[in-house]
């Protein structure tokens, strides 16, 4: 009994110090912007290999689910989407004076039940369609790739490609891009001897009739591919992540000037900018494009984990390298018999 009454009354005493805490879960819509510089050290620098530094802003939210943004599509008038680690949609729009608004947080769907693991919400890639709208989800656990209607009402079909599902679970469909002609590339997350498996669909990956390719793509050693994006002149930018002690996250920026893939090809991309302490950098996941002018500018933005060592960072470069951005013509793909 003595014990007992010991014990209730260290109880006691923390509890009349600390006082009881009550976690409540945050359904928040609002997303708040804080900007960043690109090197604290020299706040001036504004280059970064063939990259020009725009802005840099650190994003947060109330709500529990924000987070773990694994990939960002641009979908016009400042608009953007991106998806979480957990099948989560984050969408806001960035107007010309660089403030946020329209911004909402929600579970993508058909992934809630109990029939439904983390695996199934691991989201990893996204694409889109500007012509119909439609979207693309790549997700790495349980390999698939699920397509959405425009305004992510419904997933509208579901697939898990069999070139898929001998990729290593929990290291699949890291990055998913559309191409301008109605094509698809995945790659997955996995590396082998130095490269990545990867696929190229003929079409629209959901729909039969279309035939898949199988290659590689070699990233800068030492470094993953998290994602990619076609640019408006053809070429594909990929950003390629690395972990390392006791600089930490790194990233290379690298483009690809699309080759005719062949089966079983090794595939190369040039670095064009890298990023590593003193400059801002996380652990850099998502990338996207947008046209200004006659300029493209590039969108980076890192997957915080849910930890609170990270942040959720999402940066502005303009494309220095090439300012002639002509559009490819679009080119009548397979297998894209649409719902």
């Amino acid at each position: 009994m003595k014990v007992k009454r010991i014990g209730l009354g260290i109880a006691l005493a923390i509890l009349s110090v600390a006082g009881v805490r009550t976690v409540y879960p945050s359904y928040s819509q609002d997303i708040s912007f804080t900007r960043l510089l690109l090197n604290p050290e020299n706040a001036a620098q504004r280059k970064v290999g063939a990259l020009d530094f725009v802005a840099a802003w650190e994003m947060r939210s109330r709500n529990d689910n924000f987070g773990g943004i694994s990939a960002l599509s641009a979908i016009g008038d400042g608009q953007f989407i991106g998806v979480g680690d957990a099948g989560t949609l984050i969408k806001f729009t960035l107007n010309s004076g660089a403030r946020i608004s329209q911004s909402s947080i929600a579970p993508l769907p058909a992934l809630q039940g109990p029939e439904m693991s983390f695996r199934d919400r691991d989201s990893e890639g996204i694409a889109h369609d500007p012509a119909s709208g439609q979207f693309w989800v790549s997700f790495e656990g349980h390999h698939a790739i699920r397509r959405y209607s425009a305004s992510f009402g419904q997933q509208t079909a579901l697939i898990r490609p069999v070139d898929m599902q001998e990729w290593p679970r929990n290291k699949g469909a890291e990055c998913i891009i559309r191409l301008n002609d109605g094509r698809f590339i995945v790659i997955a997350e996995s590396v082998d001897d130095g490269t990545h498996p990867a696929l190229l669909f003929s079409g629209d990956p959901v729909e039969q009739g279309s035939a898949v390719t199988a290659f590689r793509f070699r990233p800068p050693t030492g470094y993953r591919v998290t994602d990619g994006v076609q640019l408006p002149d053809g070429r594909i930018a990929i950003i390629n992540r690395a972990i390392g002690f006791p600089g930490g996250f790194s990233a290379k920026v690298s483009i690809l000037d699309l080759p005719a893939i062949n089966r079983n090809s090794i595939v190369y991309a040039k670095v064009i900018a890298s990023l590593a302490a003193p400059l801002l950098v996380d652990n850099l996941e998502g990338i996207t494009a947008t046209e200004e002018g006659q300029y493209t500018y590039l969108w980076l933005v890192s997957d915080n984990n849910f930890s609170i060592f990270q942040r959720t960072i999402l940066m502005k470069f303009r494309l220095s390298d090439r300012t002639d951005n002509k559009k490819p013509a679009a080119v009548t793909a397979t297998g894209l018999n649409s719902f």
